[in-house]
């Protein structure tokens, strides 16, 4: 089983990753489309960095309704494209169906110029539970599209990220490969790094910042529970884990 994650800036240019494209189930972000529909309407779009050292999308609730139309732009978007080269694909989101629960993050600590504080409105979600009988219910007459969004206790639509539910979905099924399409494979000091070794993913984080570190994490996060290899795969190239 191959588990393919297509990043939200991919989309618009899903012919360039056209080879890669097979795969049975889908999961994606929406970056770019979130800005945008953000951007006609006048919203201001936050990112913070955790202090972990991962970047995220700030989303308070008067944000939220602009992030779930986004994501779902993008949903449909690639639903199209996706049928217009012969894959029979459904697009469904996290929330419908109650397919990925979550549980609302009240507390975020953050770094916010060099000062850590907490955020305690951001609408995003910890994973908690995938249903996967949903999952292959749909794949029986489809292949499942998901967007990143969740369904939190509260019965409110959370963020929640792409990179983390791929992995998590990856790993529930026990995928043979998961497939991160990006802008980028992984560099180290302007060049591809082809092959990283599980066991030393957490040396290459370190040179990482932004999305890929999270992409290395849930690499690693994926392999040890049981995925095959995961690879992520550029326009410049592909890093294989394993």
């Amino acid at each position: 089983m191959r588990i393919v994650k297509i990043g939200g800036g991919v989309i618009p240019h899903l012919d360039a990753f056209r080879e890669y494209l097979k795969g049975d189930i889908y999961i994606h972000g929406a970056s770019d489309y979130v800005d945008e529909i953000c951007r006609r309407a006048g919203v201001e779009v936050k990112r913070f960095r955790s202090v972990s050292g991962i970047e995220f999308r700030y989303t308070p609730r008067e944000v939220l309704e602009y992030y779930v139309m986004g994501v779902m732009w993008a949903n449909k978007e690639l639903v199209s494209y996706l049928h217009r080269i012969g894959i029979n694909a459904i697009g469904i989101s996290g929330v419908d169906l109650a397919l990925i629960k979550a549980k609302r993050k009240r507390i975020v600590k953050i770094v916010d110029g060099g000062k850590k504080r907490v955020l305690r409105d951001d609408h995003s979600g910890k994973i908690e539970e995938i249903d996967k009988g949903v999952i292959k219910a749909l794949m029986e007459i489809g292949v499942p599209v998901i967007a990143s969004l969740a369904l939190g206790e509260e019965y409110v639509p959370l963020n929640v990220d792409g990179d983390t539910l791929a992995s998590k979905i990856a790993a529930a099924f026990h995928a043979d490969e998961l497939l991160f399409l990006s802008d980028s494979a992984f560099l180290k000091e302007g060049s591809v790094v082809p092959e990283i070794p599980v066991e030393k993913v957490e040396e290459y984080i370190e040179h990482s910042s932004g999305g890929m570190r999270r992409k290395l994490k849930m690499a690693e996060e994926a392999i040890r529970s049981g995925v095959g290899r995961v690879i992520i795969q550029g326009l410049n190239g592909r890093t294989v884990i394993r």
